[in-house]
């Protein structure tokens, strides 16, 4: 293309570097995609100089700004703008330079006096603030320099129109100086045109493409009012769904008239035929993602498709109605609560959140460490190990991308990564892309090695698993037996700081055994969970968890069981009953004590609370206050088991027959299912084998999760404490503030290497925020999700994949963790601040911690929403022999207190029925 003598007036594509503003944001962005490669119809532009050279020469700019100037601020103050400065437009004479630039530019851009289209190009137009869209006039099939030449004043004068003015006012843009420049671009003949939009503009999904197109000109689509053909196209691998119009009229160039558009009618088959094929479909699609990547945001594309079927993009805009920018973004990152929401439910604090992304990043530093990475890879690592966790409006997520990047250091990532997705309850798997997916030379070569040491290195501590597991029960009770007799009100806040710093360090460090065995189970229970279905044919992949219930000796059983003994001599003493179930658990709390009557009882709960009162729900959130601190719950649930009519429900050496049933039963099935199958000799062996590992290692892992939450109970104290002394010393509003905090900032404040010495001003800001997410009406983030570009910018934290089917006939599907079959009444909990009375009812939550375990006795089955056949309610629920199924989607939103519903805890099926009979079992 030939350049413009007359480059104030006319700007040719082409020129390196940015478009200049001069342009406006239309031609502007015509320069760009041509720079990235797109099909744009040859065009030249006017720029906004020779619109403020025409206004200058004929005086018109100072009637406008006069005008401009005397308007009032009414809704009448736009059309009575509008009307004066078009007409004044409109009339004035366009200055002879400008007038031969543009002829010159079209007669060098258009040798064949072709037709061309005029449209505006405002500065600010089609930017991602001020779209202008459809505000300003376009003329199309335009013909020869002197139509141009008027086609560019008609263009000029809408920048006037009463809309334009309008939508400039109500967003305080300038009404009296305004830059609008001129597109003229070749006019494509076209078969097709359409409009296509990168996320969908109805949902806001932004990994959908909607392309709507008609025959002929998209003057028909955008302003003519035609019907169009819609395809919904799925990002991911352009497949679509298409929605085909009857489409009657057409829009095209008006041959009698040699300019401008006519509408024509389509004749026959011609109505109902798509206006585009299935392979332009994907075309349109591929090429709208190419232009959403280069800017990376969703984008609104105007094309048109020639009679021989070239693809033409006329204008590309960002989409101003989708709030996230999705997938062009690009820093793609998997969200998911799976399991990690069974400890960190709904908001968590501040200091919470920074207590366990350190605690993540260490222990797994430390378990590559025990699986011999090398130094050198652990380093490369460094920022996958630090950034496991995310937090959304105070709600804790893994980072599942960062996951499966750690497993995959490992060799055997293929096999490995079924397991950890059945440990983590992963409900959506992630098609991880391994970009360092080894091919066949390296797998065998340097892979395998890998592979075999791996597993020899594993194979060794797997033997010495108990060894392990025992030294560290050791070392870990005699750290806490000395930290635990510390007076923490006697040390200065930099002694707690720091002794929260030894802890951390001499447990995280060393947190070796967990790690290993954390492995082992992954292991053994995935094999074991294989052998079921392979060997014992069941089909219900159930077998396993029947197979690993009455294990006994698990300490998160243990405080429940205690507490059902208490009951028990509740029931034994008549006056101490009559005042359980009289009397609220807070006035119990009062009144006990008092009471010289109940001196044994007394003892008994002090025992308890002694040894158990560091638990409570959510017992992992340091902002959480302990049984010590508020018991009135440790009486709700004595309370609840008294008043049960069926003392045999809660009675401990019954419930612990009923595990011993279930686990005999469920190896009599297996074992039988085996020796009929008659395979090799060594199978019934092997099995038994695998099997005793699994129950070892979920009884290992429970048991020292018991020793995390010990380690919890102390890192609450010494923050409270240092609340105390920073309240005491004016540096927080209040104790509770230090919650608000992050470890960092407290230790910097007291070490002198802060930042922000203003803490009380930083935790009221943390505070206000984090109480706006306990309180927003719009429902938290989504259980999984994705996040583009900068996680917290443009990022709804929704799920936009598809959407779960609804259960049909009141029926719902979980993962069954403990046989039997129960009807009855449900009570629906949601938080610890509910009414937590329970009688024999089918417990409903979201989900659950260990400090929900002492509510399990007292239901007759168990209902979670959240949670994996590995999750804490699964292991302890299968241990006290409750029918329990987790992991079943919506179910708090479809179970309200009082529905009937039967429950088999081996199908994992729930239906609603309408019986009203009290909950019961159904062998």
């Amino acid at each position: 293309m030939v350049v413009s003598a007359s480059p104030e007036f006319i700007h040719t594509p082409g020129r390196t570097g940015e478009p200049p503003v001069s342009l406006g944001g239309k031609a502007a962005n015509l320069e760009r995609l041509e720079a990235a490669g797109q099909t744009i119809p040859e065009w030249f532009a006017v720029t906004t100089s020779a619109l403020r050279s025409a206004l200058r020469s004929s005086g018109v700019d100072a009637v406008i700004a006069g005008r401009a100037s005397s308007i009032g601020a009414g809704p009448d103050a736009a059309r009575g703008l509008s009307e004066s400065a078009r007409s004044a437009v409109l009339g004035m004479a366009v200055p002879d330079g400008v007038v031969k630039a543009i002829a010159r530019a079209y007669d060098d851009a258009f040798p064949g006096a072709d037709y061309v289209a005029v449209r505006s190009s405002a500065v600010g137009e089609d930017a991602a603030g001020e779209s202008f869209a459809g505000l300003h006039d376009s003329f199309l099939f335009v013909r020869g320099a002197e139509g141009v030449v008027d086609a560019v004043r008609k263009v000029w004068a809408s920048a006037y129109n009463e809309r334009a003015l309008s939508y400039r006012m109500e967003r305080s843009l300038p009404v009296d100086s305004i830059e609008v420049g001129v597109i003229v671009q070749r006019m494509i003949d076209a078969r097709t045109s359409g409009v296509v939009f990168t996320a969908n503009p109805v949902t806001g999904n932004v990994h959908e493409i909607v392309i709507s197109s008609v025959f002929g000109a998209g003057e028909g689509l955008v302003s003519g009012g035609l019907d169009a053909d819609t395809f919904t196209v799925s990002k991911g691998d352009l497949s679509f769904v298409s929605e085909v119009a009857e489409k009657e009229e057409m829009l095209v160039l008006d041959r009698d008239a040699g300019k401008g558009l006519v509408r024509v009618p389509l004749e026959g088959d011609k109505r109902t035929e798509s206006s585009l094929s299935d392979r332009e479909v994907k075309a349109v699609a591929g090429m709208a993602v190419d232009i959403e990547s280069h800017y990376g945001r969703p984008q609104d594309i105007e094309f048109s498709i020639d009679g021989e079927g070239r693809i033409f993009v006329l204008q590309a805009r960002p989409v101003t109605t989708v709030e996230e920018y999705g997938p062009a973004a690009g820093n793609r990152i998997v969200w998911d609560n799976s399991n990690i929401i069974e400890s960190y439910s709904g908001v968590t604090s501040p200091l919470t959140f920074s207590v366990i992304r350190e605690a993540y990043a260490i222990v797994y530093h430390c378990f590559m460490q025990v699986m011999g990475i090398p130094p050198s890879v652990i380093r490369e690592e460094r920022d996958t190990l630090e950034n496991m966790l995310g937090l959304f409006r105070g709600r804790v997520y893994y980072n599942i991308m960062n996951w499966y990047r750690l497993l995959r250091v490992f060799p055997g990532f293929r096999f490995n990564k079924a397991f950890m997705e059945s440990m983590m309850g992963l409900k959506e798997p992630l098609e991880f892309d391994d970009e360092s997916e080894p091919g066949f030379l390296r797998r065998h070569l340097v892979e395998l090695p890998r592979l075999v040491n791996l597993l020899a290195r594993s194979a060794v501590r797997f033997m010495r698993i108990r060894g392990l597991v025992d030294r560290f029960q050791r070392e870990f009770d005699a750290h806490m037996t000395r930290w635990k007799a510390v007076d923490l009100s006697r040390l200065s806040p930099t002694e707690l700081s720091d002794l929260y710093r030894e802890a951390a360090d001499t447990l995280l460090w060393n947190w070796k055994a967990p790690i290993i065995n954390d492995f082992f189970v992954m292991v053994f229970y995935g094999v074991l969970k294989r052998l079921c279905v392979t060997w014992c044919g069941d089909e219900t992949e159930s077998l396993q968890n029947d197979l690993l219930c009455g294990e006994g000796d698990i300490e998160s059983t243990k405080p429940t069981k205690m507490l059902l003994r208490l009951a028990a001599q509740v029931r034994g003493n008549e006056p101490l009953r009559r005042l359980f179930l009289e009397q609220a658990p807070d006035e119990l709390v009062t009144l006990l004590p008092k009471d010289a009557r109940f001196k044994s009882f007394r003892a008994g709960l002090e025992t308890y609370l002694d040894l158990y009162g560091f638990r409570c729900m959510n017992e992992l959130k340091l902002e959480e206050y302990s049984l010590r601190d508020r018991p009135a719950f440790v009486y709700q649930m004595i309370r609840n088991y008294v008043a049960l009519e069926d003392a045999s429900a809660v009675d401990v050496e019954a419930m612990e027959a009923r595990e011993r049933e279930t686990r005999s039963d469920a190896e009599g099935r297996a074992f039988s299912s085996i020796r009929e199958s008659r395979g090799w000799p060594g199978r019934a062996a092997l099995f038994g084998w695998v099997l005793r590992n699994a129950r070892l290692g979920v009884k290992n892992r429970e048991n020292m999760r018991f020793a995390r939450s010990r380690i919890y109970d102390l890192v609450r104290d010494i923050y409270r404490e240092l609340g105390r002394r920073f309240e005491r010393e004016g540096v927080l509003d209040g104790a509770d503030d230090v919650f608000y905090l992050t470890t960092g900032e407290i230790r910097d404040f007291i070490k002198g290497t802060a930042v922000t010495a203003d803490l009380s001003s930083l935790a009221r800001l943390r505070r206000a925020e984090f109480d706006s997410y306990r309180e927003e009406e719009e429902p938290a983030p989504d259980d999984h999700f994705e996040t583009y570009g900068m996680a917290y910018h443009r990022n709804r934290f929704r799920d936009h994949g598809p959407a779960a089917e609804a259960p049909g006939d009141g029926g719902m599907v979980g993962t069954g963790c403990c046989p039997g079959v129960v009807t009855g009444p449900v009570k629906v909990i949601r938080s610890p601040s509910d009414d937590m009375s329970l009688s024999g009812e089918i417990l409903v939550a979201g989900r659950t911690d260990p400090g929900w375990v002492p509510l399990y006795p007292s239901a007759s089955g168990i209902l979670i929403e959240r949670g994996s056949i590995l999750s804490h309610s699964a292991i302890v629920a299968r241990e006290m022999g409750i029918p329990t199924i987790v992991g079943i989607p919506g179910l708090l939103s479809a179970l309200t207190t009082g529905q009937n519903v039967t429950m088999d805890g081996s199908r994992g099926t729930v239906e609603v029925v309408e019986s009203s009979r009290p909950a019961a079992r159904e062998e």
